[in-house]
């Protein structure tokens, strides 16, 4: 035992090992299939944060002016003539800055291209876009260079001789012409993670030795009228800083995508419906969103997104310093930390503790990931930690299946046709369950039988009433397990459930209820079966009563069983017996009925002096919930009410219009009260029934 102790915690010791070590090169490798699934796992916060309305908020001083399907209905298909481009960049003189999500790169009529081109130097605020090609449509001129060389950031410290940042053969950019007029130019060339969803925005590219910004710095620069001092190394950027925003180690900043995007319709601000004071002291976007246009990208937001929201992000990220931090460091203590809980918690005995721990651990870190997202912009790659975390716990779970509960399993296996499931993993759990003795303790006991059964028997051979008790108990069986209740025997064709032992259940006279219930319900399927099959229709009573009882193993040391013993049991027995003598199927006591929860449809049947007792006990039917029965539980209440007054002949009325409805219980009372007009009791009547039999 004890050198298996010593493997089981050499084996703990051994996964946690390799397991951190697989986590790790994991999280540094990040191959592409597993990168995939981890980012489209983590989207699932930009889904949670909206759901709880915890999404930040834009900066207000940004503004898209869109090409929207309205404007494109009105103005024509895109692209449009330069002079209604010209009219529109006319009307954003109080903007502070514009960028435009747009390239003139063909010329168009030289008078319109002109125009366009005095419109733009005229408001002297565009900063014109431009994009990046990796196949060229056709070579960059010296011209062109020449124009980006403006357009470049201008400090930067190169701090190794390779630079690792992507580099671009070629660019189509704006026609000199317009090239000319332009406050400055900036790209608009973004990029998808390997799965093709765009999280994240370059802070540089480079093109022809040229360090180039995008349109959402290039705004953020001349906004703030500050210089980006930044610079690079074999890794690429290593430190990007404006102002008081400093980043630091990423060449790639990872957006934080908002609920909401400041729009206007570019055919307003045309029309003159948006004025030109709307714009004062903004930054305007300017971008195609019509979706015939394709500009579209996928993000974890939304499938179909305009790529000039990603600039507008961007540019509102950087501004309110809202771009999502990661931390390789804080994603490595959180796998070796959560792995190390997971490690600790193994070490507990009792396996249901051990797997509430592990969930448990595992949702607190899950959660205080979402919290870090939620309230601190903080991207952590929560799945390199969970993915390994759930491994850990799958292994040591296994293994422990495997080697020190594969006992325990195979004697579960071994008594659990004789017992019910619950009762084998309690002997399980304590073994000295098992010794004689018992414990005294409220339960609900179910009686069921078959009515007629003798009869039944003498006209089946013996193989086939043992096959029709089979399709009798079975389902039957079921029900009540399926209800947590505990066969506790067969008796023939009779079958006694415990509910409340030996496990605690708090609702033991819902569920012993609920059981009736059901039985009657799969009575009548096994009845269809038994019709197609050419047998006969069974039917049954079934007694339930709710008391203290003394429950544990009786019999002597070689041979005993699990039962239960005492008034409550027995009474449970006579109300079985009482269904035939009331014509119903359902018998219950008022102290079940008292104890339920549940809300059943119940009728008082009576009450009962059983034999050998002189106090008598109130009991009641229950019934499927339905109109038609809710009507004879009334009717039935009101005859029961008069009867109970003595009033015999005004109950026998209400009696005699039940039975004209086919409610065979009234029969009963229909006699009752015909004797009692006829005799009546004395008069110290306390209108209980007394059980001559068992």
């Amino acid at each position: 035992m004890n050198s298996a102790k010593s493997f089981i915690k050499n084996y703990r010791l051994l996964s946690f090992i390799f397991i951190s070590v697989l986590a790790i090169a994991g999280y540094y490798n990040q191959p592409a299939g597993i990168e995939k699934f981890s980012l489209g796992f983590e989207d699932l916060k930009f889904n949670a944060r909206s759901a709880l309305g915890l999404a930040p908020k834009p900066n207000e001083n940004i503004v898209i002016i869109e090409v929207d399907e309205h404007s494109v209905n009105i103005v024509g298909r895109w692209p449009w003539n330069r002079d209604v481009m010209a009219s529109l960049f006319e009307k954003l003189y109080e903007a502070r800055i514009v960028g435009l999500d747009i390239v003139f790169s063909e010329t168009s009529d030289e008078e319109h291209d002109q125009l366009l081109a005095d419109s733009i130097y005229d408001t002297g605020n565009i900063i014109l876009g431009y994009f990046f090609r990796d196949i060229a449509t056709q070579e960059t001129t010296d011209e062109d260079i020449d124009y980006l060389q403006d357009c470049a950031y201008q400090r930067f410290d190169l701090l190794s001789e390779t630079i690792g940042v992507k580099e671009f053969p070629y660019a189509e950019v704006n026609i000199p012409v317009i090239a000319e007029s332009g406050l400055t130019c900036a790209y608009f060339s973004t990029e998808p993670d390997t799965d093709g969803l765009y999280r994240r925005y370059p802070l540089t590219y480079i093109h022809k030795g040229y360090i180039l910004p995008p349109i959402a710095v290039q705004m953020l620069r001349y906004y703030k009228n500050k210089e980006v001092e930044l610079k690079l190394d074999e890794h690429g950027v290593k430190s990007f800083e404006i102002d008081d925003l400093i980043i630091k180690d990423r060449t790639y900043v990872r957006l934080n995508y908002y609920d909401e995007v400041n729009y206007v319709s570019a055919y307003k601000v045309i029309n003159g419906e948006i004025p030109p004071e709307f714009f004062k002291d903004k930054m305007v976007i300017v971008g195609v969103t019509e979706v015939g246009v394709y500009d579209m990208r996928p993000t974890p937001v939304n499938s179909i997104t305009p790529v000039v929201s990603l600039h507008y992000v961007a540019l509102s990220n950087l501004l309110q310093d809202e771009l999502l931090r990661t931390s390789k460091t804080a994603d490595y203590v959180s796998i070796f930390l959560t792995l190390f809980v997971v490690l600790a918690i193994s070490f507990i005995r009792k396996q249901g503790q051990r797997i509430i721990l592990y969930m448990l651990a595992i949702s607190v870190s899950g959660a205080t990931s979402y919290c870090m997202f939620f309230f601190g912009n903080f991207w952590q790659h929560e799945f390199y930690t969970l993915a390994p975390s759930i491994l850990f716990v799958a292994s040591l779970e296994s293994f422990a299946f495997f080697t020190v509960e594969r006992k325990a399993k195979e004697v579960k296996k071994a008594f659990g046709s004789y017992v019910s499931p619950a009762l084998v993993e309690k002997i399980q759990q304590n073994p000295d369950a098992l010794k004689l003795g018992g414990e005294e303790r409220c339960i609900s006991v179910l009686f069921s039988d078959i009515r007629g059964f003798t009869s039944l028997s003498e006209s089946l051979s013996a193989p086939e009433l043992v096959s029709m008790l089979n399709k009798i108990h079975d389902p039957m069986t079921k029900v009540v397990l399926n209800n947590n209740g505990m066969l506790d025997k067969y008796i023939g064709d009779a079958m006694m459930v415990l509910f409340n032992t030996p496990l605690d259940l708090d609702d033991h006279a819902d569920m012993s209820v609920l059981s009736a219930l059901q039985l009657i319900r799969t009575l009548h399927e096994i009845n269809i079966r038994f019709t197609e099959a050419g047998l006969p229709n069974i039917d049954v009573g079934v007694g339930v009563n709710s008391g203290n009882a003394v429950c544990g193993n009786m019999g002597s040391d070689v041979r005993f069983e699990y039962t239960a013993i005492g008034d409550s049991v027995n009474l449970a027995s006579r109300l079985e017996g009482l269904c035939k003598a009331y014509k119903t199927r359902i018998v219950i006591s008022e102290y079940t009925k008292d104890m339920c929860k549940m809300d059943f449809l119940m009728r008082k049947l009576d009450n009962v002096r059983v034999k050998g007792k002189n106090k008598p006990v109130a009991i009641f039917e229950v019934m499927e919930d339905t109109e038609e029965r809710r009507h004879v539980k009334e009717e039935f209440d009101k005859a029961m009410e008069l009867y109970f007054g003595t009033k015999f002949e005004e109950a026998l009325a209400l009696f005699q219009k039940l039975v004209e409805e086919g409610d065979p219980t009234s029969e009963v009372f229909v006699e009752r009260c015909q004797i009692y007009i006829e005799t009546p009791p004395p008069q110290d009547w306390d209108g209980a029934f007394t059980m001559t039999s068992k």
